[in-house]
């Protein structure tokens, strides 16, 4: 009973907010067909036979939830195509649905507006790339190699991005020449206006698993200025997160994706040559070095190999992965010369999340496949 209530009331209390924040700004709307925005403009590229646009927006504004919905809204309160709204289809994976339903078209834009002085150049795309290593690479970074495609970006002022409390995300961005003080965060400023707003359209059209080869070629190069020399031939990723478990009760457990024999996989490849890395020691920087001097990758499945995007043709990978995860990492594979093998596994315990659970691999396995790449 008093659960109800409790959640009749936070549905009270919002609705009382989207009421009051639409007496101060408008809900945006459609643009009819026979109707043209003169406040707005949209600019076609091409890379590598991959169509794109860059939305321009007079006085802009961009609200988003920092999760599933971005509304780009033009000087004349039209809500622009440049706009995203996802809608789950498990708990993990997502779709972009139409633009009609679009949330701010029902309720409004409900957080105060911030206003920037100047050009801002929109990064965001999505919730996933809030926190998620390989979204940020597949879903933001390449949106500034769109742009710069078509303007400069010395034009631009600010940087509208998911967020900026992982080193990663900062240090990326200062690779390319953007510094921290250039860079609004989703998280702290929901909604915001400047004098002149740049959107872009989706690097891989909302599906990671189909990053362009562009788009690898484009981080590759902006990132892999040098290497270690013969320091790491051989890498194991290790997520060392068997300790999160409790061995004796792996039910409650069941939706972590661990090795749970990680600690024998990382003695018996120790032997083998192997050394152990944890990403998550290493600065940004440090990582692209390693794995642009390595020449056989093994690990879990999982962002960490993202890095692979940083790997020369012909490096050898192995793959430990769940049986239904997805193939994202096999695709980068393809695209840039490497040869991959995955090891599917079926979890000990189903997941009620495809691309997780709880994996014993048989060193038998991983010996078949280090054979079948030498």
């Amino acid at each position: 009973m008093i659960k109800s209530i409790k959640i009749f009331l936070k549905k009270f209390y919002k609705k009382i907010i989207f009421k009051i924040f639409i007496l101060i700004y408008q809900k945006p709307k459609l643009l009819k067909k026979n109707l043209k925005d003169n406040s707005t403009k949209v600019y076609k590229i091409n890379i590598d036979k991959n169509d794109y646009q860059i939305f321009s927006f007079r006085n802009g504004i961009v609200y988003t939830d920092s999760n599933d919905t971005t509304a780009y809204i033009s000087k004349n309160n039209f809500l622009s195509n440049a706009s995203m709204q996802y809608f789950k289809i498990d708990k993990i994976n997502s779709f972009n649905g139409s633009i009609s339903k679009n949330e701010t078209l029902f309720n409004g834009t409900p957080k105060f507006r911030k206003k920037f002085s100047g050009t801002v150049l929109s990064l965001l795309s999505g919730g996933a790339a809030k926190d998620n290593f390989t979204h940020w690479f597949t879903d933001i970074i390449p949106r500034i190699k769109i742009f710069s495609i078509k303007f400069k970006l010395k034009q631009i002022n600010k940087y509208y991005v998911p967020s900026i409390k992982y080193k990663y995300q900062i240090d990326s961005l200062k690779f390319l020449g953007i510094k921290k003080s250039q860079l609004i965060s989703s998280e702290k400023y929901k909604h915001i206006q400047a004098n002149h707003i740049y959107a872009t359209s989706h690097p891989c059209y909302h599906l990671p698993m189909k990053v362009k080869k562009w788009s690898l070629n484009f981080i590759n190069k902006a990132y892999s200025k040098n290497s270690y020399k013969n320091k790491y031939k051989k890498i194991f990723i290790d997520r060392d997160q068997f300790k999160l478990i409790d061995i004796n009760n792996l039910k409650k457990f069941k939706d972590y994706r661990v090795l749970v024999n990680e600690t024998e996989i990382k003695n018996y490849l120790s032997t083998k040559g192997f050394q152990i890395i944890k990403p998550e020691d290493y600065s940004f920087a440090e990582q692209v070095k390693i794995f642009s001097s390595s020449k056989f990758v093994i690990g879990l499945y999982g962002a960490a190999m993202m890095m692979l995007s940083f790997c020369k043709k012909n490096t050898k990978v192995i793959e430990i992965k769940p049986k239904l995860g997805g193939n994202e990492f096999k695709n980068i594979s393809k695209l840039l010369k490497l040869k991959h093998k995955q090891i599917n596994l079926n979890p000990l315990i189903k997941s009620s999340t495809p691309q997780n659970g709880l994996l014993l691999c048989p060193i038998k396995k991983i010996k078949r496949e280090i054979h079948n790449l030498e």
